[in-house]
């Protein structure tokens, strides 16, 4: 990154790979996903895959682990340490979890513990409001903009802005993971299943169900018809795609979006370990920033 006085940090709900964050020139605070009592750092020690077979054996929903407020202290007294003079922390939705929390209470044990840092390191902690490619998306967004030369403030308000107006859409060809996260209760998917209803959940700080698609070839069409409606400049703006094990979907919903006039996503990327925990193997989502009248 350009701006050596300001550093990016996110957690891995991002679904940013190791490449990416260090060809970026920002950090990322793994999570840690749980498989019969034991912890895996996700990133590093486990892969989505494996996640997936666990469900399948055995019928059971790994659990995922909020970061510490600890862990956040250690990271920003590193970034202290590295010459920074400025973090902007960006975490996952603090409506599915206490790591924003987390990330906001470590600024104060920061000053409190160690009173030599007062006034030389400022911290913006932003809460994302959603997880994987809609993070990633706007961390793109703020690595661009220190590149342009926009300071620390600057840069976390564009990014406060952008989070505050981002979609995320998960189209889900399969409902069993959401019912075993309790995203959907087990009545609906229950029917869901049975009529070959095919969900697509927006997330915005909640979740909830905005449409639903009859069959799978359906999917991506009802979504790539939500995109034209529900996006800032559908043609010329910039949109991140999510997928589970199959890139496929991915690519057919980025030639769907492109087909209708639509440019190439900026990132498209498999979803990690803790995304995929709730998600589920078979998904496709489409994350992007909404006009402005848009309700949710």
């Amino acid at each position: 990154m350009t701006d050596k006085d300001t550093l990016l940090i996110c957690d891995s709900t991002s679904d940013i790979s190791l490449e990416e964050e260090e060809r970026l020139g920002i950090r990322i605070i793994n999570c840690f996903v749980e498989l019969d009592g034991l912890p895996y750092e996700e990133r590093v020690e486990i892969t989505p895959d494996r996640v997936f077979s666990f469900v399948e054996q055995t019928g059971k929903m790994p659990h995922h682990s909020q970061i510490t407020v600890i862990r956040f202290v250690e990271e920003y007294m590193k970034a202290a340490r590295d010459g920074y003079k400025n973090v902007i922390c960006v975490t996952m939705n603090k409506e599915g979890s206490g790591t924003y929390s987390a990330a906001c209470h470590a600024i104060s044990m920061l000053s409190s513990e160690y009173p030599a840092l007062e006034g030389k390191i400022n911290i913006r902690v932003i809460d994302s409001g959603t997880y994987s490619m809609g993070i990633a998306n706007g961390i793109l967004l703020g690595v661009k903009s220190l590149k342009e030369g926009r300071g620390f403030e600057e840069t976390a308000d564009l990014l406060e802005d952008y989070y505050r107006n981002q979609m995320t859409l998960v189209g889900l060809y399969t409902l069993k993971y959401a019912k075993k996260s309790g995203r959907l209760n087990a009545t609906a998917a229950i029917i869901g299943e049975a009529l070959g209803i095919k969900p697509v959940l927006g997330i915005r700080g909640f979740n909830r169900v905005l449409e639903k698609a009859r069959g799978d070839k359906n999917l991506i069409p009802k979504m790539t018809d939500m995109y034209f409606e529900m996006a800032e400049d559908p043609n010329n703006g910039d949109y991140a795609i999510a997928y589970g094990d199959d890139p496929e979907t991915g690519r057919r919903l980025s030639a769907a979006i492109k087909k209708r006039g639509g440019r190439a996503p900026v990132i498209s990327s498999g979803v990690g370990t803790c995304v995929g925990c709730n998600s589920g193997p078979n998904m496709v989502g489409l994350c992007f920033r909404t006009k402005k009248d848009i309700e949710f």
